[in-house]
């Protein structure tokens, strides 16, 4: 069979009913001629296919014939996609070469497709960016190497997301993919993703990068991660899931998080903070519980600039505390009255807990555990400080369980422990 031949025969592969829904074509042929070991293509032919994995695309695709009638060109255009893929016969004769002239699709008109794809899934995402395809390769027919090789490379600029329900804003989505696969579209090691900004109610993560690679198994490989957030740097080690299944476990770790940007998340228990964690987090991720912190922990770094103050808490502090101390007993009325000298710590202890004085961290440690037999402990908070400009007080330490979703993490005043070390007078 000649070489034009043979591209018939894998365009016709190409709209088989295993690949394709049902499709509807309309043709436009000058003239057509298949004739034992030749084909002769004039003029063009083109319809309009649906496929399967995007029902509702409407794929318009026409095949013409060169100026010349060496070569082929491909055209393709759906709601905000186009392509144009050009091909001529090889110097050897034994296949064709091509390339991707033009590819691009625009993802805000591609989106209520991808949405319907998705289903339940994609929520009330939306999203926008442009798409450029581009490529080039060669289609063999010679019996040691038939088949499809070369490059597909797919750049995504300008792109953005947002949900309104889960509250979630992203900007500035770039990725450089390229796959010298183009049969399967595995991607060697080096793909990269970006993403400028990613914004919640609470917490503002920036300069994200995701190095990955692609198996042909449609495994994802995880070279690494790294992200700004609350003031400080996370950087994730190597993993990989599967995409027909997404979850995955890694571990990572943290530098530089600001205590002040916890604080802000925190108003219930922490009414301004300064200093720096350093950790390592291990990290646990599926497509339908989302992000969750699975062990791992954080330490302060070490400096006198470390210091917080708790929001006001009434009794958090004092609520077992008398303040006065009772040398006498109580049924001798007014002379034990008299004999009841005021607690010194009462003082600088209400003013701590009410959030007036300051504590210099000479150690907090946040652990973060499995789920425990017979309860949900998510994390333990062990801080050990000096109060700021008090005599009377030497240190004050507080261990703090804490349970329930993670957004309560760090709220201190669930089963609180607290041992206070007071000066010898």
């Amino acid at each position: 069979m000649s070489v034009r031949g043979q591209a018939l025969r894998w365009l016709l592969l190409l709209l088989t009913p295993g690949l394709l829904a049902p499709a509807r074509a309309e043709t436009a042929v000058a003239g057509l001629a298949i004739a034992g070991t030749s084909a002769r293509l004039q003029g063009g032919l083109g319809g309009e296919l649906q496929i399967a994995a995007l029902s509702g695309l409407g794929l318009r695709w026409r095949l013409e014939t060169e100026a010349d009638g060496a070569g082929l060109r491909l055209l393709g255009t759906a709601e905000g996609v186009a392509l144009r893929v050009a091909a001529s016969p090889a110097t050897d004769g034994q296949g064709w070469t091509w390339r991707i002239v033009e590819g691009t699709a625009d993802v805000a008109r591609l989106l209520p497709v991808l949405k319907t794809a998705a289903g339940a899934a994609a929520g009330d995402w939306q999203a926008g960016g442009r798409v450029v395809l581009s490529g080039e390769g060669r289609w063999s027919t010679a019996a040691a190497a038939e088949g499809l090789s070369g490059e597909v490379r797919l750049t995504l600029r300008e792109g953005w997301a947002s949900s309104a329900v889960l509250g979630v804003e992203i900007a500035g989505i770039e990725a450089d993919l390229a796959s010298r696969e183009p049969a399967t579209l595995a991607m060697a090691a080096g793909q990269s993703l970006r993403v400028a900004r990613i914004s919640t109610a609470s917490v503002v993560a920036e300069k994200l990068r995701v190095d990955f690679g692609l198996t042909d198994g449609r495994r994802v490989e995880v070279a690494g991660a790294e992200v700004a957030v609350l003031g400080g740097t996370m950087r994730v080690k190597p993993f990989s899931f599967a995409l027909a299944a997404p979850s995955a476990e890694a571990s990572a770790d943290v530098e530089g998080l600001a205590l002040s940007e916890l604080a802000k998340l925190m108003p219930e228990a922490l009414s301004g903070a300064q200093g720096k964690l350093n950790g390592r987090l291990k990290l646990s991720w599926n497509g339908d519980a989302g992000l969750s912190i699975n062990d791992g922990g954080l330490a302060i770094v070490s400096t006198d600039d470390a210091v917080l103050r708790l929001a006001s808490s009434p009794g958090f502090l004092t609520g077992n505390m008398p303040k006065r101390i009772s040398l006498l007993p109580p049924k001798l009325g007014l002379l034990a009255r008299w004999f009841s000298p005021v607690n010194p710590a009462y003082a600088p202890l209400e003013a701590i807990e009410l959030g007036r004085v300051g504590l210099r961290v000479e150690s907090l440690e946040v652990n973060f555990n499995p789920a425990v037999e017979g309860g949900d402990r998510t994390a333990t908070v062990r801080l050990r400080a000096r109060p700021v400009g008090v005599k009377e007080i030497e240190l004050v330490e507080i261990e703090v369980n804490l349970s329930g979703a993670l957004t309560r993490v760090l709220s201190l005043g669930m089963d609180e422990r607290v041992k206070l070390r007071f000066r010898p007078q």
